[in-house]
């Protein structure tokens, strides 16, 4: 696990997407980028998308984001993660067939199907008020990657056990954000 602190924006676009039926349908998606300013955002979300997107598409809505940190997994960690979930779901289900087809998947293949999701997540500070010795909680906000629910609350005890913060997990979500986009320095190659 890696994080990452930076000015996020959330940035929603719209375009028309060929959908597995073959049919075109218009889709809006949701995408986080690194950038200092609302233009830059606007200006690296373009960038970002044309190289995805053949056709036109628009930024419908940028946004700044609640959190100013992410939490990142690392490939080895998004294997192994899906890999569990998808063996843990296999035996739960009794189902032979989907035991099957993970026990005859290569490496590589498990390695090209790491599907990992974004998750909002909600942690309180604990702190002690030393003149009142009352209790005092402040919330702050992360966007955790992982590949299950249960998955992005071990990324955050992860990330966050290496911290001397007693905290406690209040809240976390699945967003419908499809990726996250870091700020790379360009090469002038």
């Amino acid at each position: 696990m890696r994080s990452r602190t930076a000015n996020w924006f959330i940035c929603k676009i719209r375009y028309e997407k060929t959908m597995e039926d073959g049919l075109n349908k218009k889709v809006t998606e949701t995408y986080v980028v690194d950038a200092v300013s609302f233009t830059e955002a606007e200006a690296r979300i373009i960038e970002e998308m044309s190289a995805y997107i053949s056709g036109e598409f628009e930024v419908i809505e940028i946004d700044r984001a609640v959190f100013k940190e992410i939490f990142f997994m690392d490939w080895a960690k998004k294997v192994l993660d899906n890999d569990a979930q998808k063996l843990n779901d296999a035996i739960k289900k009794k189902d032979k067939e989907a035991f099957k087809e993970w026990d005859n998947q290569s490496l590589e293949d498990k390695m090209q199907n790491t599907d990992t999701r974004w998750y909002k997540s909600k942690l309180q500070f604990i702190t002690i008020d030393e003149k009142t010795e009352k209790e005092k909680r402040s919330n702050v906000y992360y966007l955790v990657e992982g590949c299950s629910l249960e998955s992005a609350r071990r990324n955050i005890d992860e990330v966050m056990g290496g911290t001397v913060i007693d905290y406690s997990i209040a809240s976390v979500s699945e967003t419908p954000i499809m990726d996250v986009f870091e700020y790379k320095v360009k090469s002038d190659k």
